[in-house]
């Protein structure tokens, strides 16, 4: 069963698109797995400590994580 996200914004929009179809900033393929989806939370959290991500951007990646998961249900 599928469960729609409510968008709030543009940036996620496109986030979510994004990870949907398995694609991180830069186009970097992310692996469907466990390991993929921390690689991607990891990069987050490394962005945004060194204070390299705006709000549109954290928006977005947002977005990958969840479009990412909803996209492989089965692994998680």
């Amino acid at each position: 069963m599928q469960q729609a996200v409510n968008q709030t914004s543009p940036a996620f929009q496109r986030g979510l698109t994004m990870g949907k179809q398995g694609i991180f900033r830069g186009r970097l393929m992310v692996e469907p797995s466990e390991e993929g989806i921390v690689e991607i939370i990891q990069n987050l959290v490394d962005f945004a400590i060194e204070g390299n991500l705006t709000e549109e951007q954290l928006r977005q990646d947002t977005g990958i994580v969840v479009g990412f998961v909803l996209s492989h249900p089965h692994l998680f």
